[in-house]
């Protein structure tokens, strides 16, 4: 069920339209959003709902909520309407109302409730109330929340946070694979914190994949350039990650019910919205054997209140929210967006990768693929970089067209541009990264091309590999295979690393090794300060 919703996105339809208990929960958020006895916080998570539910920014509802929230910014600040923790879900529930709304006209405010937030950061990775500092599970799970979709509206966020984050959460993970609170008072595993720790995990190890994968500096010749992902070393290992996950998961299975009464928690629905992220991070449609939406779904239909809210710990304005963005399948949506703005632009023919006959960029099997992009290549890129693009494919198209036409003096002024996406978070963007590098013509980009043999993702390794044999012009080269070993593609690496130290200093001139401040003459593929 949940890969049909992915789909229904992918061909437009809206998951909430039409959905009767979606209309009514909605038609209560309305009226409750932004009034005059409303929290900013919770203000804000009924304004996420309700985008999630496909209500315009044009609504008078969500036109009152966002007064409301930007009454708390002044220039390059917020003033947080609570303090001594509930401001960290304050903060949190703002990034995600103004990221989902529009990430790029609130840029600058998303930035500022960002670091706020990773301010707030305790030594052992977590968040938690003022008088304490060991950690709250729900607190820091909407920490990560908040921080996760600052980083998808291009936010930078230090790859320590995830890292730590990840180390608090499975520290507070019972032996049975559940989570509590508040670990160190004790207390049940429940629904509501183990779908919040597994989810948690889940987003640190998205977050941190692209740093596991990034440029190792293990040759003179490979210096990241500058302002590009700097090489970071999780502590924590990714196996480690998903083996915690893993058990969040399993102990989900045994105990998932929509029974207020058996470990929800003190809101069932704010566990049923847990549950929802969890499995859609973990792209999972069942339970063990049980279809967890039909079920929410169900329970959802016979809760509801005559006036569309849900009713449980916390107020109606929160517990109708989460119900809806489980309705929804809101973090579905999030990755579904985050798929076709990245990984969409890299794929153009159904997630198959880019077309190997580039005479069939806009036509193949007699179907319009896309329909190819005019302008400058700048243009082009910015529209891929761009979040508010839910799909790109013609700006990419628009770039193997130009290349064709032109060759490579269309993409090698941008080489550098390129290089940096190539450690992109997304690998749909890492391989538009990795083909424009080997069709610069520059040798030089051998060096990012081999590093990228290490890319978790095949698709990318995959693009390297072919950039490079065409580079080199070795028509079969030195690999990796299809699918390839993390040995396989080491020892590739060491066979491309040596062909490349016997082929550059042939290909080394004036005009590629400026002199630096010095006078000195720096190494190829080395910037000068």
């Amino acid at each position: 069920m949940l890969l049909a919703s992915i789909a229904a996105l992918g061909s437009g339809r809206a998951i909430g339209q039409q959905d009767p208990i979606v209309d009514k929960a909605v038609q209560y958020l309305k009226g409750a959003a932004g009034g005059s006895n409303g929290s900013v916080g919770e203000t804000a998570l009924m304004a996420l709902a309700l985008i999630k539910a496909e209500v315009p920014a044009s609504d008078p509802a969500l036109k009152r909520a966002l007064a409301l929230i930007n009454k708390r910014f002044t220039d390059t600040t917020l003033s947080f309407e609570r303090a001594g923790g509930s401001d960290i879900y304050e903060a949190s529930v703002i990034i995600l109302a103004l990221a989902n709304l529009d990430p790029i006209e609130y840029r600058s405010q998303i930035e500022t409730v960002a670091r706020s937030l990773i301010s707030r950061q305790n030594a052992n990775g977590s968040w938690d109330y003022a008088h304490r500092t060991n950690g709250d599970t729900s607190i820091s799970q909407y920490a990560v929340l908040g921080l996760w979709e600052a980083e998808n509206s291009g936010v930078p966020i230090p790859p320590r946070v995830w890292d730590s984050a990840a180390q608090f959460f499975l520290s507070t993970q019972s032996p049975a694979g559940g989570w509590t609170y508040h670990r160190d008072e004790g207390g049940v595993d429940t629904s509501s914190m183990t779908a919040a720790g597994t989810g948690s995990l889940l987003i640190c190890h998205r977050q941190l994949l692209p740093y596991r994968a990034a440029v190792r500096v293990t040759h003179p010749l490979l210096i990241p350039l500058e302002g590009e992902v700097k090489r970071y070393v999780p502590d924590v290992s990714a196996k480690r990650i998903e083996q915690g996950a893993q058990a969040g998961i399993n102990w989900l299975a045994s105990n998932f019910s929509t029974n207020p009464e058996a470990h929800a928690g003190h809101s069932v629905y704010y566990a049923m919205y847990g549950i929802e992220r969890m499995a859609a991070l973990a792209d999972k449609s069942t339970l063990g054997r049980r279809d967890w939406y039909a079920e929410g779904r169900a329970f959802l239909a016979q809760s509801q209140g005559g006036s569309g809210s849900f009713t449980s710990a916390y107020g109606d304005g929160p517990n109708t929210a989460w119900a809806v963005l489980f309705l929804t399948k809101s973090t579905a949506k999030t990755l579904k967006k985050i798929q076709l703005r990245r990984l969409g632009a890299g794929t153009l023919i159904g997630g198959r990768g880019l077309p190997k006959d580039l005479s069939q960029i806009s036509i193949a099997g007699g179907h319009v693929i896309a329909r190819p992009m005019d302008g400058a290549v700048e243009e082009m890129l910015g529209t891929l970089e761009d979040p508010r693009i839910e799909d790109a494919s013609s700006a990419l198209a628009g770039l193997i067209v130009r290349y064709r036409n032109e060759g490579p003096k269309a993409l090698k002024p941008f080489q550098d541009r390129f290089r940096k996406l190539l450690t992109d978070p997304d690998q749909g963007i890492r391989r538009v990264a990795a083909w424009s590098l080997a069709r610069t013509g520059d040798l030089s980009m051998a060096i990012p091309l081999i590093e990228a043999l290490r890319d978790p993702d095949n698709g990318v390794v995959g693009e390297a590999r072919l950039g490079l044999e065409l580079l080199s012009r070795k028509v079969e080269g030195f690999g990796p295979p299809a699918s390839a070993t993390p040995d396989q593609k080491e020892a590739a690496i060491l066979k491309w690393k040596a062909w490349y130290e016997s082929v550059r200093p042939l290909a080394i001139t004036a005009e590629e090794t400026p002199a630096d401040s010095t006078g000195k003459t720096a190494p190829a593929g080395r910037r000068s300060p």
